[in-house]
């Protein structure tokens, strides 16, 4: 018996053994074909210039020998839908486009004006985009953002990236949001949700800036639509018999000289390096675009960005300004805050509901504009009463600023409706048309010193 059911496990090992040989000889395990797939990283979608539909830009990483960083822009014009012209980027360019590298997906400020979910929907039902795929707002046109250059020599999308990492988040500086959270909020009862709205803002001279060969390449010389091409498509792709790809240069912007020649072959925020006196953009992304069923309906300031943060997401360490009279002078402290307690709770007094921020933070000196004793400064774990209550109304201040500025603009920051769905349930027909306009907030906030 025993001898019969080892030569049974013996062969299923068999068995299993030709089987996973059969695959690893017989599937390539997704290896992508460098010649004939363009890599999209990142997609911008704007309004149609032109009559309707939109303008979708896809940042395509371009492959180097040199190990360094390049991307190509393409951007479809005119299309009714983002399939429509994920689609069209194959016809053409030749290139077949593959979203699996996709990690950032950038509104334009026109598109926001709209349910931006008619755009969003494509990426809901595309299995080859993540669910932790970055979503993010910006001002102006996200093909213009697609279009800067990063002053570390990033491409633009891996840079954005990085502004809306999780340490950014941890930080307090913006708030960052995933596709699967901002679809939550957007079908949940409170319709509701919030993206980082990144703005470009220019560092270079007046004169433009000095490339490596000494020639000075006019300010927003780069990227442009009419810019020379740096890199030749490769040979027409026959994917189907009833039609051909057109045979199309990815737009790699080399740097333009005074004299309009090309000056090198780096792509758009690629390998060029940004040095003393280089043309360069600064991405910035400390506001918050607030959405209410879908739609675009206030912007929240960097103070109230970070207000919303200590008291709502993850964020534990923050850097804060507050101003303190001392002997009839304004002095002004920058604090290094550790959150030790947050907490939201929606609860009925008098048959009312009542909204209470509980909030508990150490907070330490991190700086001053005016020199302090030496005793001042070997002391600076220890906080004086004065800072800390003025710290605690500063919070208080702009979390209440941005409360109302949610408010009135529709939004239901803090999901309270669906907090009355889930936990109160029987008063929820009562009070959902009334949330959360008519609840009255509580802020018990305190600081304490470090030490």
């Amino acid at each position: 018996m025993n001898k019969m059911v080892n030569k049974l496990w013996t062969r299923i090992f068999i068995v299993a053994a030709a089987v996973l040989l059969l695959l690893f000889f017989s599937n390539d395990f997704g290896l992508i074909d460098i010649q004939e797939t363009a890599i999209v990283v990142a997609l911008g979608i704007d309004a149609a210039q032109e009559g309707e539909g939109y303008d979708v830009t896809a940042q395509i990483a371009v492959p180097a020998s040199t190990g360094t960083s390049s991307a190509g822009n393409v951007t479809v014009k005119g299309v009714q839908t983002v399939g429509e012209a994920v689609a069209e980027l194959n016809h053409e360019t030749g290139w077949y486009p593959t979203l699996v590298h996709c990690r950032l997906i950038l509104l334009g400020e026109e598109v926001a004006n709209e349910d931006v979910f008619n755009v969003l929907d494509y990426f809901l039902r595309n299995d080859a985009v993540e669910d932790s795929c970055l979503v993010a707002a910006c001002k102006g046109k996200a093909r213009e953002t697609f279009q800067a250059q990063s002053p570390v020599g990033d491409i633009s999308a891996s840079a954005i990236t990085k502004v809306l990492s999780s340490e950014a988040q941890a930080t307090g500086i913006v708030t960052v949001t995933i596709l699967k959270n901002f679809a939550v909020g957007y079908y949940s009862e409170s319709e509701s949700g919030f993206l980082p709205c990144i703005t470009v803002k220019q560092e270079a001279d007046s004169q433009g800036g000095q490339n490596a060969d000494g020639a000075f390449a006019p300010a927003g010389a780069f990227g442009k639509e009419n810019a020379p091409y740096a890199l030749s498509l490769a040979p027409s792709i026959k994917r189907n018999k009833w039609w051909r790809a057109k045979k199309r240069p990815l737009p790699i912007a080399a740097p333009v000289s005074a004299e309009g020649g090309n000056q090198g072959s780096g792509g758009q925020g690629g390998s060029g390096k940004s040095g003393s006196g280089s043309s360069a953009d600064v991405f910035h992304a400390s506001e918050t675009m607030l959405f209410y069923k879908g739609k675009r309906v206030a912007l929240l300031t960097p103070e109230e960005t970070l207000a919303y943060n200590l008291a709502a997401t993850d964020t534990d360490y923050a850097y804060g300004s507050v101003d303190v009279s001392e002997n009839g002078e304004q002095t002004s402290y920058n604090l290094k805050m550790k959150i030790s307690k947050k907490k939201r709770k929606l609860t009925f007094e008098n048959g009312m509901p009542v909204f209470t921020f509980t909030i508990r933070a150490n907070a330490r000196i991190a700086d001053t504009d005016k020199s302090q004793p030496i005793i001042d400064v070997a002391k600076t774990l220890l906080v004086n009463e004065t800072i800390l209550r003025a710290a605690e109304e500063k919070f208080q201040s702009e979390l209440a600023s941005l409360w109302q500025k949610a408010t009135n603009a529709g939004c239901d920051l803090f999901f309270l409706k669906e907090k009355l769905h889930r936990f109160h349930y029987k008063r929820y027909a009562e009070f959902k048309d009334g949330v959360p306009e008519i609840v009255q907030v509580r802020y018990d906030i305190k600081f304490t010193s470090m030490k």
